[in-house]
Order: C-alpha cells, then sequence, then structure tokens
C-alpha cells in the first residue's frame, strides 16, 4: 500500500506499562515489524516491580525505543496522557497495550484511513476491530465486536453516549488529539479511550475499520477483562429485571464522562451535538426503565444485527 505518493507522515507509538515482562516483548516484537515501522516508540512504566522496565532499557539499549519510569504510580490514564505529551509536534501517534499482538499492517492501514478523513484542525481518530486471544495465543472469537455485541449496531456520536466501543490499543490520532488530550480531566469513572471518542465523534473526525488488526489477549493480569463477557440474552434480561428494583445507577458513568465533556466543549460543538448531549443529561435522575426507552429511542433505525 502507498500513502500519498510514497510519502508517509511521521508515527509515534505510544505504550503504557505496569508489570507486564510475560507478554511485552511479544508485542514489541510485533510493532517493530511493521509494514510501516514507527518513526518513535515512547514507552511510560508505572512503577513496575517485575522484569518489565528490564526487559525495556535493553530494547532501548538496542535503540528500538525510548523508555521512561515514573517516580511515583500514576495510574493507566494519567500514565497515558503525560507519554502523549511526548510525542513531537506534527507526529501521528498510535496507543498500544502491554500484551498484546499487532498485525503486521496495523499502522499502514490506520494511517491510509487517517488520510482520507482527517481535518487537521480538529481532533482525528481510526480506530479498529480486534481478535480475541487467552494468554496462550488461542483464538477465542475472530471479532472483539462481536464479544462486545457492538457489531449490532452503528458506531457514531447517537450510540456513543449509551456506552462506549473504542478500545485505545486500536487507534491512531492526529496533532490536534494530542493537543486536547492535554486538557483531559482525569477521573475514576473512565478512561482515556472513552474521552477520546468523545472528542473524535463530537468534535472532530473519525472511521472505523471493521476488521482486526491487533490480537487482544484474556490473562489473569488484565484487570478490564471482565468486562469484555457477552452475556447471553437470559443473562440480560435478568440484569435488566434486577436494575428495575435496584438502585438505579444504569449509565452513571456515562453521565459524568458526558458532564464534563460538555462543560467543556459546549461552545466548540455544533448546536446538534450540545443539544443532544443536553437532552442525555435530563435523563440522569429517571428510572432505569425510562433510560431504556431513551436508548431504544436513539438507536431506532440503528440496529443492524440486533437479535443475533
Amino acid at each position: 500500500m502507498f500513502l500519498n505518493n510514497n510519502y508517509i507522515p511521521p508515527i509515534a507509538v505510544v505504550m503504557a506499562t505496569f508489570n507486564g515482562a510475560r507478554f511485552i516483548e511479544e508485542q514489541i516484537e510485533s510493532i517493530q515489524a511493521q509494514t510501516i515501522p514507527p518513526n518513535l516508540f515512547i514507552v511510560f512504566d508505572d512503577c513496575s516491580t517485575d522484569e518489565t522496565y528490564i526487559i525495556l532499557q535493553k530494547y532501548q539499549a538496542a535503540g528500538k525505543l525510548l523508555c521512561y519510569q515514573n517516580e511515583m504510580r500514576l495510574g493507566l490514564v494519567a500514565n497515558f496522557k503525560q507519554a502523549i505529551g511526548q510525542v513531537p509536534y506534527g507526529y501521528y501517534f498510535a496507543l498500544s497495550d502491554q500484551d498484546d499482538i499487532w498485525h503486521e499492517n496495523k499502522l499502514e492501514k490506520s494511517m491510509a484511513s487517517m488520510l482520507r478523513i482527517e481535518n487537521p484542525a480538529a481532533p482525528c481518530m481510526i480506530f479498529s476491530d480486534l481478535k480475541f486471544i487467552d494468554a496462550n495465543g488461542k483464538l477465542i472469537n475472530n471479532s472483539f465486536r462481536n464479544e462486545l455485541g457492538h457489531d449490532k449496531y452503528e458506531l457514531d456520536f447517537d450510540t456513543l453516549l449509551f456506552g462506549n466501543f473504542v478500545l485505545g490499543c486500536t487507534t491512531m490520532c492526529n496533532e490536534s488529539m494530542k493537543q486536547h488530550i492535554k486538557n483531559m480531566p482525569i477521573h475514576a469513572s473512565f478512561n482515556h479511550d472513552a474521552w477520546m471518542a468523545m472528542l473524535a465523534y463530537g468534535l472532530g473526525n473519525t472511521f472505523s475499520i471493521n476488521e482486526p488488526l491487533i490480537a487482544y489477549r484474556q490473562h489473569d493480569k488484565n484487570s478490564s477483562i471482565s468486562k469484555y463477557t457477552r452475556a447471553t440474552r437470559f443473562q440480560r434480561y435478568i440484569n435488566h429485571i434486577g436494575l428495575l428494583f435496584s438502585n438505579n445507577d444504569y449509565l452513571k458513568e456515562r453521565f459524568i464522562l458526558v458532564r464534563l465533556f460538555l462543560e467543556m466543549y459546549q461552545k466548540e460543538m455544533s448546536i446538534v451535538h450540545q443539544k443532544k448531549l443536553i437532552q442525555f443529561l435530563t435523563l440522569e435522575n429517571k428510572s432505569y426503565f425510562r433510560k431504556k426507552l431513551a436508548l431504544e429511542k436513539d438507536f431506532f433505525g440503528k440496529w443492524i444485527n440486533r437479535f443475533k
């Protein structure tokens, strides 16, 4: 694949690590083996207590990456935020987890898509599907979106409000996104990828590559993996019944995210998006039933394979 008559813009890969020694070498090697290798590979280690930083120093000594270790634990989101802040001006950047395996054409396909959709004045983002593998590399599901049920509806601003469908490890972003991330709040209710998705869909441009470009690994040290399980229809039904008669925390984290985003960017958004966010926030103190009705209204006409 040729990009702009053989010109390939500079790309930085940004990785945040913590106790990732078990799989990190395989991940680094898959990044180095890209059909268009990154011009810069930045890694910030968040005070690992295993051999992660020793491994990173080995690769740094070989000239394959730049690694830094924090003096104190920052947490995942703050660590990614500071790492992104080290990307030089004019570089596109792709985020990386410490324990996945990249397909060799991930950066190439992401950059080709970025050049088609980018508005340099706005935060722009490319993201893709993933394969889902276990600790030994055995395939669990060839589509992570299928595993989460995200293949059942259109991925757009309206559906984003009810749940983030962007995984940061699949993304490539532009300079404008980097500048906006400098102002990203650190909050326990959401991760950096949820904020980036709001930036791209709310203020800029985005494109979803409908194929897996990463093998996403499930293992016992992956603290977020428990979220990524597909419930059966019966399980979903039981969950809904339980919420009808419990304290109503449904969408609680989304309300926090949307309120902060609206406060920060209301003047920069279109009138349509402003009204959408304000309307969404009116649901906050409504019953679970009313919130589900609002979801059904927003998703009307956007279901692709709802009952599969």
